[in-house]
């Protein structure tokens, strides 16, 4: 069953998870999402409303869902992962036949890269938030704990030297070109290889990591935030995690640059807000707050921010290439990222220091 706007209340009724009173009062409007996945809004009441996630049939498409469920479920039933369950939306229902997961749409929420925007303003508050969820939700599971529905894998950026550069996005040639160019790079496919060999199978991850997957909810005592978009979870390696959230700001940075002005190095002007300058300190108190939290002490601290800085030029090079599958060439600012990228994984520690301005001394 393929669910439409016209077809949603029947199907939400008949698995009794829609208020029939507030419905004949009148209080019934779905919202369409235009993603990969069919996603409907419906809004029912401002505390009572649900957000409905369909994806399709195909052997990948079922894979993603039910690795979301399975990370559920582990919250729901693993008194190791239950804390977890506290910075994640609800999961109200789940339909294995039609692959829908229906959860609690969150009154006043915006994700992060909507919620920069409307207030301009990098809130030190959000970003230590964000490192104490990854925190939290990074942990190892006990020997007892079951995790053979996790398939334990290796992001595709990671793999490049496994596969040719066409195996990846399929009749694509932008991005099969865009990913030749990272292969024909010897350092950067042996630091995308040595990543990928030394990846550890450890934690419970989120796996996509990014500002569109954390929702800043208003309400009367604040700010509060949570981590969606579960499809990627998986037992691997949690330094991915902290990669994807600082990727967030150097993508956002890079690929705001104007394409048809490739010799720029000038923000346009309503993407100014965006100078990496101006959100240095909201990556540093992520960066700073996740150390604390993880208790990872100062003499690991060289070889910590290294593989971060590793990871994160990592995960620009995957942002930049999944981007230009929405496009038919390659354009400057995913030039940008590929050489951002390079110089990264050529000194990852300068890199932490010109991107990020921390210095490394500070910490030794």
């Amino acid at each position: 069953m393929q669910l439409i706007p016209e077809n949603v209340y029947h199907y939400l009724h008949k698995r009794q998870l829609i208020d029939e009173e507030a419905v004949v009062r009148g209080h019934f409007m779905v919202h369409p999402v235009k993603t990969r996945n069919t996603i409907l809004k419906v809004i029912v009441e401002p505390h009572n409303s649900l957000f409905v996630k369909q994806t399709g049939n195909d052997a990948v498409s079922k894979s993603l869902f039910l690795r979301e469920i399975n990370a559920y479920d582990l919250f729901k039933n693993s008194q190791t992962f239950s804390a977890v369950a506290s910075v994640t939306s609800r999961l109200l229902d789940h339909d294995d036949e039609n692959n829908v997961m229906v959860f609690e749409l969150l009154h006043n929420a915006k994700n992060l890269t909507e919620y920069y925007m409307l207030t301009k303003n990098f809130d030190l508050h959000l970003a230590r938030e964000q490192a104490s969820i990854l925190a939290l939700c990074h942990i190892r599971p006990k020997v007892e704990t079951d995790t053979s529905l996790f398939p334990k894998l290796l992001p595709w950026v990671l793999q490049l030297d496994r596969h040719t550069a066409d195996a990846f996005f399929a009749n694509n040639e932008a991005s099969t070109s865009a990913i030749q160019l990272i292969k024909d790079n010897p350092l950067l496919l042996n630091a995308l290889s040595q990543l990928g060999a030394t990846w550890q199978y450890t934690h419970l991850i989120h796996g996509d990591i990014k500002w569109i997957n954390f929702l800043a909810i208003e309400n009367e005592n604040g700010i509060s935030q949570r981590l969606i978009d579960w499809e990627l979870a998986d037992i691997g390696d949690p330094m991915w995690d902290v990669a994807g959230l600082l990727q967030s700001y150097v993508a956002t940075w890079l690929l705001g640059f104007d394409n048809n002005n490739p010799f720029s190095n000038k923000l346009p002007e309503h993407m100014k807000f965006y100078d990496l300058k101006n959100m240095q300190p909201s990556a540093q108190a992520f960066i700073y707050q996740y150390i604390e939290e993880k208790s990872i002490p100062e003499s690991d601290h060289p070889a910590f921010f290294t593989r971060l800085m590793q990871f994160t030029a990592a995960r620009i090079l995957q942002t930049s290439v999944e981007g230009i599958t929405f496009n038919t060439k390659i354009e400057a600012n995913n030039m940008r990222c590929i050489q951002l990228a390079f110089n990264i994984m050529k000194n990852p520690l300068a890199a932490l220091e010109e991107l990020f301005d921390i210095k490394l001394y500070q910490y030794v």
